[in-house]
């Protein structure tokens, strides 16, 4: 009969699949849990008690929570609801404008967003861009719809199978641009498809390309009569257009008739003469009411870039180099140009992000947008680096490492660049803990809290949260569970000057919507502050019936306790509380799981699962840490030596012993805490029987 002795010292690996309770063949097995609930995992060694929340403000009808930072002094808090966006101060902790806006509820989990100092641009297929602006020192903020210098563009119509004639070449010059008749019909001419030809007083239309077919009433597969309406050459809607003529370019400024424009220079051309049918492109604003607004923005080497519309969802656009409102595609270098995502598969694009390239996340693929040298308009290139595809979900930046949910929304992928391979690579980060996603709905949201933990923490499908504990350096990713006692409707973190990151969670709690701060100074959830009157022992219980269980505690110093009491007819009554004025903390309690696997006592391939075992002790080693529970037993940290004076939080080793003998693989070893108190456990080490007969 041999006695072993074990420690379990970091949860490096986190709440782990189900599916691996038998692979005690991998490290992971040692270092993981077979659940963590409502705690953090810590990239130390040990585990602790999530993060409680603070109560800040009730939100109706509120559905997302993005950051607006301009520097870690000036950040703030955008509140999105239906046509109205609020921003807010975590600072103060007021809200500090409300702005109309257009995008309907349901527009509003799709919009995209890039941010640049002063102006935020918010992108959707639905709408056209916007953009948030502020002043320089954030005292006025406006919304309003994105003004283009000049608009991305493309030849979505085709241009008229007419000469053009420009009165002028000069940039900046006004000139005229007037096109010629529509040919007539010729049998030696090949036609291609929308050619418009004159044949028997009649304007007609190719609807396939084709010779020698003349246009008549038995040809109606090839030609079809168009009105003179159709067959206008330019049109009002074409104010703002871009022609491409003589090897300059011209932005149409006014409209006159169907055959005449007037239009300003913008490039220069070549010379002042008529440009044949065929020979000049007519380029309309590639984002309009039938055509689609760009689902995608981002931001990368000082050009901002669209991509994904309704026709052309593939295609991204560049602006010119710092000029936004410039779309103008020239072969100049510092000019906008556009590019098109290429594969097997022609996917959409999902998302962008800027890395060592421009990361374009597709529904089946990721792209590289980079060059060799500088980024031009004539060196851009676009490569397919992994094919997982993404899910609809706005990935995260954590490091170098872009976290995106793969196609199917349950599965966490981090993509870097390798130099190694030359690449990106996307190995995934769920692999181990994957039932969180499968079970839970997918994942629907993910921020990072860098400070105090580095923390991801993801808001799933059905409105529970996950964190993860991230730190490659260390080698940690430690995925657990939480509850906050509603449903978690959106998640977002800001930077601050000093300590930890603020971190922002909206949920929805039945009766309202409440936004609220986690932070490890909170022992429950939705937690507020109250103050107390010299001989007062009720409390209207009214402003917490939103929550569908409280709990009460004081706090002084390094003191806590909890406070006993009792609900009747919506008042809370204090028991045994003293008569002194103090301050009362109250919130939704929070309770804490955590489960380990039984600990493998062999090497593989050997195993010592199916033997007999007997648990004789086990030495916790908690850092202020008060009444936490072992296998349903409240572990007794203090004794009588401490005096009379309030408990303060236990730091050091408690033994506990006892158990019985029983399979090893059946072996039950719960930590549970459930006390509006501290919680946190550094390591625990296990003596354990084991009967090899």
């Amino acid at each position: 009969m041999a006695k072993i002795s074990i420690i379990k010292n970091n949860f490096s690996s986190g709440e782990l699949s189900p599916l691996l309770s038998t692979r005690t063949d991998v490290a992971q097995y040692a270092h993981g849990a077979n659940q963590i609930f409502n705690a953090i995992p810590l990239v130390e060694g040990g585990v602790k008690k999530r993060p409680g929340t603070f109560y800040r403000s009730q939100f109706t009808d509120a559905i997302r929570l993005i950051p607006f930072v301009s520097t870690t002094k000036n950040a703030y808090l955008i509140i999105l609801k239906p046509k109205q966006i609020i921003v807010y101060d975590p600072k103060s902790d007021k809200q500090l404008f409300t702005l109309n806006t257009s995008y309907e509820a349901a527009a509003i989990p799709d919009l995209q967003y890039v941010h640049s100092r002063y102006v935020m641009y918010f992108t959707h297929q639905e709408y056209k861009v916007s953009i948030l602006e502020c002043s320089e020192d954030f005292t006025n903020w406006q919304f309003k719809a994105m003004e283009f210098d000049v608009p991305p563009t493309d030849e979505v119509v085709s241009t008229p199978n007419v000469a053009l004639t420009p009165s002028g070449k000069d940039v900046g010059e006004k000139i005229s641009l007037i096109a010629s008749n529509y040919p007539d019909w010729n049998a030696a001419t090949t036609y291609f498809q929308d050619d418009r030809v004159v044949y028997a007083n009649a304007i007609w239309k190719a609807l396939r390309d084709n010779k020698n077919v003349e246009p008549k009433a038995e040809n109606l597969e090839d030609w079809a009569i168009t009105t003179n309406e159709e067959a206008n050459v330019f049109k009002p809607e074409h104010v703002g257009a871009i022609v491409q003529i003589n090897g300059g370019y011209a932005r149409i400024v006014e409209y006159v008739e169907p055959s005449k424009v007037m239009a300003e220079v913008v490039v220069e051309l070549t010379a002042v003469v008529q440009a044949i049918a065929k020979s000049w492109v007519l380029k309309t604003s590639a984002f309009n009411d039938a055509l689609g607004y760009p689902k995608c923005c981002s931001y990368f080497k000082q050009r901002l870039v669209f991509a994904n519309t309704k026709k052309f969802p593939n295609k991204l656009w560049f602006s010119r180099t710092g000029n936004p409102t410039n779309f103008l595609e020239t072969t100049e270098d510092a000019d906008a140009f556009s590019v098109v995502s290429s594969s097997d598969q022609s996917d959409s694009i999902a998302f962008l992000a800027p890395q060592k390239g421009l990361i374009t996340l597709t529904s089946g693929a990721e792209f590289l947008v980079g060059s060799d040298g500088v980024l031009t308009p004539t060196s851009v290139q676009i490569d397919e680096h992994t094919a997982y595809g993404a899910y609809n979900t706005r990935p995260c930046r954590v490091g170098n490492e872009l976290l995106f949910v793969q196609r199917g929304g349950q599965r966490l992928r981090a993509l870097s660049y390798r130099y190694e391979v030359d690449g990106l690579v996307s190995p995934e980060i769920s692999i181990l803990s994957s039932h969180i996603g499968e079970n839970h709905k997918g994942i629907k949201e993910i921020t990072y809290q860098q400070e105090p933990q580095s923390l991801c923490w993801l808001v799933l499908g059905d409105g529970k949260a996950a964190s993860i504990t991230f730190n490659r350096e260390q080698e940690v990713i430690a995925w657990a569970r939480h509850d906050f006692g509603g449903k978690l409707l959106s998640v977002c973190a800001l930077p601050s000057e000093l300590g930890s990151d603020y971190c922002y969670f909206l949920i929805d709690r039945g009766s309202t919507i409440t936004l609220e701060e986690i932070s490890f100074n909170a022992f429950t959830d939705c937690e507020r502050k109250v103050l107390l009157d010299a001989g007062q022992s009720t409390i209207d219980n009214t402003e917490f019936s939103f929550l569908n269980d409280i709990a009460i505690y004081q706090r002084f110093d390094d003191v806590h306790y909890s406070v006993d009491f009792s609900l009747e007819d919506n008042k809370i009554n204090l028991k045994d509380y003293g008569t002194e004025s103090a301050s009362l903390n109250i919130g939704r309690p929070i309770n804490m799981i955590v489960g380990l696997f039984p600990p493998e006592l062999s090497e593989a391939p050997a195993t010592s699962l199916s033997n007999k075992a007997k648990l004789t002790a086990i030495a916790f080693y908690f850092h202020k840490t008060q009444e936490p529970i072992f296998n349903n037993q409240v572990l007794q940290l203090y004794t009588f030596n401490g005096g009379f004076s309030p408990p303060k939080p236990f730091t050091g080793r408690h033994m506990y012993e006892g158990g019985d003998w029983d399979d090893l693989f059946k072996m039950e070893l719960l930590i549970l805490h459930n006390k509006p108190l501290p919680f946190h456990m550094q390591a625990m080490s296990m003596t354990i029987q084991i009967n090899e007969r």
